[in-house]
């Protein structure tokens, strides 16, 4: 069994090459991808046709692969070291994604079992949530400080880390308050887009994993979403 999956069929100029004992990521150029290609479905050593740089993912090594049917992307878990990395591969369409997660399925067999977790709108929308919040808060707070550093007319930075405080101050003091809130004003945009995808097509994760899958406790969402109600509770009474 052997397959490789490159050019049109991946993003970024990926190219997957599954065997019976590895997953291997290169990113070569385009021009020599299928070239390559050939040279790895007619029995060509990897170690000869890719590049030193690509990531060698031995199957026995995986932990956990997963993917999201709203999404093009497949995250692959793998033991390294005594540590767990990730390595994305990024498919080109959902058609191509399911391609490659079903050979990925077909390779562990029966050793791996595959879950299907429907994620819940709240469970869904909560990181995209706070990471507005935090952006939100962090936009609000910087205006004012670069606010504060413009009408004073000299001040005194005292404490640890002076060197990073001195850039900051630096930083925030050029930008004004007009530019934290555009550079903060986007970035808020950019997450309530995400929050807005995570709202309308919520996370349905199918995972292989050889482990027991657990799902997401709700006693602990709902502790995350007190927490951030908590938060905004504090801030209009600050505000207001």
């Amino acid at each position: 069994m052997s397959a490789v999956w490159c050019a049109d069929d991946t993003f970024l100029d990926q190219l997957i090459f599954l065997n019976e004992s590895n997953l291997i990521v290169d990113k070569p150029d385009d021009e020599q991808a299928p070239a390559m290609k050939q040279a790895l479905l007619g029995g060509s050593p990897a170690a000869q046709v890719l590049s030193s740089d690509s990531v060698d993912i031995p199957l026995l090594s995986i932990v956990s692969i997963q993917t999201d049917r709203n999404d093009d992307e497949i995250e692959i878990h793998y033991k390294k070291d005594d540590d767990v990395k990730d390595k994305t591969l990024r498919l080109a369409s959902s058609e191509k994604r399911d391609e490659v997660y079903a050979a990925l399925k077909a390779a562990f067999g029966e050793r791996f079992s595959e879950t299907v977790d429907a994620y819940s709108v709240p469970q869904a929308a909560y990181p995209s949530l706070m990471s507005l919040t935090i952006f939100g808060l962090l936009t609000w707070f910087g205006g004012w400080f670069a606010g504060a550093l413009r009408a004073a007319e000299d001040y005194e930075i005292s404490g640890s880390n002076q060197g990073t405080k001195a850039l900051i101050a630096t930083v925030l003091e050029f930008l004004g308050p007009t530019g934290v809130y555009i550079i903060g004003g986007i970035i808020c945009a950019l997450c309530a887009m995400a929050l807005y995808s995570r709202v309308t097509q919520p996370q349905v994760m199918m995972v292989l994993q050889e482990a027991p899958y657990k799902k997401a406790s709700k006693f602990k969402l709902v502790l995350k979403y007190l927490g951030l109600f908590a938060i905004w509770a504090f801030v209009l009474k600050i505000v207001f």
